[in-house]
């Protein structure tokens, strides 16, 4: 046999596949089931975002925490400037 021929035997034996009876339905149940089990992840970025964007006192402590943050990395840069490791 020649290969066109191999390949077009395979073509129709391949299009002759049949489905059961709810097949699709079986494989969506699967697909919704996984989703709603997916574990969600430790940190959501999103959900921290709204909770930062309501309450006021979060957005003060953040930046209280950036200004600390960057005096504490300034502190540091000038003391290994001045004086070395």
């Amino acid at each position: 046999m020649k290969t066109e021929q191999l390949y077009d035997n395979w073509k129709k034996l391949r299009s002759q596949i049949e489905l059961g009876d709810g097949f699709i339905g079986d494989v969506m149940n699967q697909i919704y089931q996984y989703e709603r089990l997916k574990r969600k992840p430790l940190f959501d970025v999103q959900r921290f975002l709204e909770f930062v964007s309501v309450h006021p006192i979060a957005k003060a402590g953040l930046i209280a925490a950036g200004a600390i943050g960057g005096l504490v990395r300034a502190a540091l840069m000038i003391h290994v400037l001045l004086f070395g490791n």
